[in-house]
């Protein structure tokens, strides 16, 4: 169809005479036909007098009574096509015969010179393509778009610096524990008897080799800048009190209190377990430490930090800090007084979760506050004239158990010649130091407890909570801690485990939605043993001590192999056994087996649920949904009234 029409402009003159301009244009056009079919005989005539001994050979050997057979049918076919195209409407021009056979000879003939052509080309395009890719290039050559080169790029990895390549080892092996509190020379008895009344009697060994390194650094002379520590180790494996030993032995011994000890972590609820800690050691001693992320108000805080003296002016009142970043510089900008300049200790718990915290750029406040300069927020490089002028920079001491590599991180943090103490679950996978140049990723940048077992369980949308229910009740699974997506996914979960098992099981949820002092309340009664399965978001999935959890099941699949550490790492604490359970869809089994090679797991297992072993329970499943279905329109409709009354 034609989309439009161009009316060619003919060059006519001005009498008008359309018909004899056309036929001219027509006549003109014939001749071009017939010149091109003349050229076109010439070159087959030429062909046929090349090429014809080889027709009288291929024909001879063929037989008489066979070539007279070929000759008939193509003379014929040729019959029939000369009577179709005997006559040509457009110029009436006659054809002229050629002899039969010489025409079945030609054609022969042009058959085989197109396959040859074709063949011969093929050829030469093949072996071209073999000297292509026998022709190695140069190293340093540049790649050539579009060659047949599809081989698999290696990865490049990034140089680690020589604290990355080369750390101290530390076992996560909770169970074989030789060090005991009375074999680290330091800690004052005082303090040892704290920890034997916490029924502490040997340290885990993470605690066995970072409390030492610690109190041995703090021995140097005052104008020495200490070394910072990063620590990758498993969840569980005792890293608070690595730090809140030795931070309470080196301070204990200060005169004018002042805030020497700055503790960082991501949320309130780890903020307070780690207070509690630093509280019960500080006990022993004059310590006062303080507790800043929200819970109370803001002028009660202040009030809790720093105090105006008549005589002497505004006094510090604490000397450790537990705080949030976003609380800590909310102090920082509008508390008087509040000064970070003497601090000494500069701790940071679950290092890359704070890292990637973005409130007000904390990071940049805190290193101003400190070294009270805008231009310069980091400490200058170590030289003669700035020990003489600059005071140390306070130790910082991270702890992970997914500690980043990142260097963009490492170096806005600012480390100090840094020291790097990391987990491995095998002792056979200890390198020897090594010497120069090492790629790729430190040992141990992903840790989880020797005493933790893992598996995964391949399921259907349909069938996962039918399959969750039947594990718990089939193996009488108690105190377990099922990850969810979202609030909303733990609450429709925990109503049809409730329908289904008909009130046997004691379900209950947990997500941010709820209150510090509800959540507080969920965790006490799921610790005691009153909640047998406890239905959560992320939110209890990093740091959270729950000391009695013993299986943890992923429900939604984790989208980060952090998140997936993190969740696990829930049980199988301080030496006591644990199994966690994944679920996964069956698109979703090679990104799992990707996390699992990136964590450097090879022996987890599948654990097999049949839909056989499933089918007892359809009927009853069919109409727990019905219930759950009730229930959540129900929970709509009284939120729909509620929000009218509150409109009226």
């Amino acid at each position: 169809m034609d989309m439009f029409i161009i009316n060619r402009y003919l060059a006519v003159d001005s009498s008008g005479d359309h018909g004899t301009k056309e036929k001219e244009n027509l006549q003109k056009l014939l001749q071009k036909i017939e010149e091109r079919r003349k050229r076109k005989k010439a070159t087959v005539h030429s062909l046929q007098n090349k090429i014809h001994p080889f027709c009288d050979i291929s024909v001879t050997a063929q037989g008489e009574n066979e070539n007279e057979d070929i000759i008939k049918k193509k003379k014929k076919k040729k019959d029939r096509m000369s009577d179709e195209n005997d006559v040509d409407s457009s110029d009436h021009k006659e054809l002229k015969i050629v002899d039969t056979g010489e025409i079945a000879c030609n054609n022969e003939m042009t058959e085989h010179l197109n396959f040859r052509e074709s063949y011969q080309s093929e050829n030469e395009i093949k072996q071209l393509n073999e000297v292509d890719k026998e022709e190695k290039l140069p190293e340093n050559e540049f790649m050539v778009l579009g060659s047949d080169s599809f081989t698999k790029k290696q990865k490049v990895k990034r140089v680690l610096p020589s604290w990355l390549a080369n750390p101290s080892v530390v076992s996560v092996n909770l169970k074989e524990l030789h060090t005991t509190i009375n074999d680290i020379d330091g800690l004052d008895e005082d303090i040892v008897a704290k920890l034997k009344e916490n029924n502490i009697t040997h340290l885990f060994p993470v605690q066995a080799q970072v409390i030492p390194w610690l109190l041995s650094s703090a021995n140097k002379p005052s104008m020495y800048w200490r070394s910072d520590i990063c620590v990758s180790a498993p969840t569980g494996s005792g890293k608070t009190l690595a730090f809140v030993l030795p931070i309470v032995q080196i301070l204990r011994k200060r005169v004018v209190p002042c805030i020497r000890a700055l503790v960082i972590l991501p949320v309130q609820d780890l903020a307070t377990q780690v207070y509690k800690v630093f509280k019960t050691y500080c006990s022993v001693t004059n310590l006062k430490v303080a507790l800043i992320t929200g819970q109370k108000s803001f002028v009660m805080e202040q009030q809790q930090l720093i105090k105006i003296n008549s005589t002497f002016g505004p006094q510090s009142l604490v000397d450790i800090v537990v705080t949030t970043p976003g609380r800590l510089v909310d102090h920082l900008k509008s508390t008087p007084n509040f000064s970070l300049k003497h601090v000494r200790f500069l701790v940071i718990d679950e290092a890359d979760r704070v890292m990637e915290c973005i409130q007000n750029d904390w990071l940049y406040h805190v290193n101003k506050n400190i070294y009270g300069s805008e231009d310069q927020p980091l400490p200058p490089p170590l030289t003669p004239a700035a020990l003489a002028t600059v005071r140390p920079p306070p130790q910082k001491l991270l702890f992970s158990a997914t500690l980043s590599q990142d260097p963009e991180k490492l170096q806005m943090l600012g480390l100090f010649q840094p020291k790097l103490f990391t987990s491995v679950v095998s002792q056979e996978k200890v390198p020897e130091p090594l010497a120069g140049e090492v790629r790729g990723e430190f040992i141990g940048k992903y840790t989880t407890p020797a005493e933790l077992k893992e598996k995964y369980c391949v399921v259907t949308p349909e069938t996962k909570p039918l399959v969750l229910y039947y594990l718990i009740t089939s193996r009488r699974w108690k105190q377990v801690l099922c990850f969810v997506d979202s609030q909303g996914a733990a609450h429709r979960l925990s109503l049809l485990l409730t329908h289904l098992s008909q009130g046997s099981l004691h379900c209950a949820e947990m997500s941010s939605v709820l209150r510090r002092q509800e959540r507080g309340e969920v965790i006490r009664n799921f610790v005691d043993g009153h909640i047998d399965i406890l239905i959560s978001t992320d939110a209890l999935a990093r740091g959270t001590d729950m000391p009695n959890v013993k299986y943890v099941v992923s429900y939604d699949f984790p989208k980060y192999v952090k998140n997936y550490i993190h969740r696990i790492g829930r049980t199988g604490r301080a030496g006591k056994s644990g199994k966690a359970i994944t679920f996964v869809l069956e698109n979703q089994v090679c990104t799992f087996q990707d996390m699992l090679k990136t964590a450097g797991k090879h022996s987890v297992r599948e654990l097999v649920v049949s839909e056989d072993t499933l089918l007892p329970f359809e009927e009853h499943y069919k109409s727990a949904l019905v219930q759950l279905k009730q229930d959540m329109e129900g929970e709509k409709n009284s939120l729909l009234q509620k929000n009218e009354r509150e409109e009226s």
